[in-house]
């Protein structure tokens, strides 16, 4: 990445918390791969996306700054998320 323009997009799509379903989406995981490395069970992911509120759960710090973690080191390491829905801002 010898390219300052290139450095300087990378840098655009870093973040410091990312919510658990958008980092399912950029990265077009299933809420089983998410799991693993957000560290949390599949059925979590699954009721961060229920809308009832009796299943409804909203993801800790934690699962946020893990998802933002792995979001940051994929997108250092050039990889190229599927969807970027943070652009629509």
């Amino acid at each position: 990445m010898n390219n300052t323009s290139e450095i300087m997009n990378q840098h655009e799509y870093l973040v410091e918390e990312l919510d658990p379903l958008i980092f399912c989406q950029i990265w077009g995981l299933t809420y089983e791969k998410a799991s693993e490395y957000l560290k949390v069970t599949a059925r979590t992911m699954a009721a961060y996306a229920c809308q009832g509120k009796s299943t409804k759960r909203n993801p800790s710090s934690r699962v946020k700054a893990l998802a933002a973690m792995q979001h940051n080191t994929w997108i250092k390491e050039g990889k190229q998320p599927i969807d970027m829905p943070l652009n629509n801002s």
